[in-house]
């Protein structure tokens, strides 16, 4: 797995981040679906960078976090984003109940799950895993350590 780690100084920067994964991704990806996992605490930025990714695929309306939908859904020409939030599972079950496994096996598709620890042994391993943290020096800084198995160039 490739890793990187880059500092972000603010939500502007962390969206400018996701548009530079998506670019890189859509580059560089050649088979569907890419699974993406967002791992970071409460504020810390997750629903920025997922923001900045579909921006970058051309998005251009708000991007909500799923938080009480569990999935928001993004069509674009030649690809699907399904957007994910977990925060408020508590049991597997619920993923099959919505049918997480069609989202995941979906053709011509990106899956991006925002607090997927809560599921981890229900989930496959992801394309790409990035690990959001708050800097403990300044309140807007945050370092985005990113896994991949896709090359991603920032």
């Amino acid at each position: 797995m490739n890793s990187s780690t880059l500092i972000s100084n603010g939500n502007l920067e962390t969206e400018d981040i996701g548009k530079k994964i998506s670019n890189s991704i859509l580059k560089k990806s050649d088979s569907y679906p890419v699974l993406i996992f967002l791992i970071g605490e409460l504020g810390a930025g997750k629903t920025t960078l997922c923001k900045g990714f579909l921006k970058g695929l051309g998005h251009k309306d708000v991007v909500k976090s799923p938080t009480y939908n569990l999935v928001e859904t993004y069509e674009f020409s030649n690809l699907v984003v399904f957007h994910f939030d977990f925060y408020q599972i508590s049991h597997q079950k619920e993923l099959s109940n919505v049918g997480i496994q069609e989202y995941l096996d979906t053709n011509n598709s990106i899956s991006i799950i925002e607090w997927p620890e809560k599921m981890a042994s229900f989930l496959p391993n992801p394309d790409v895993q990035i690990i959001i943290h708050h800097s403990e020096k300044k309140e807007d800084q945050r370092s985005l350590e990113i896994k991949s198995n896709v090359s991603i160039k920032l």
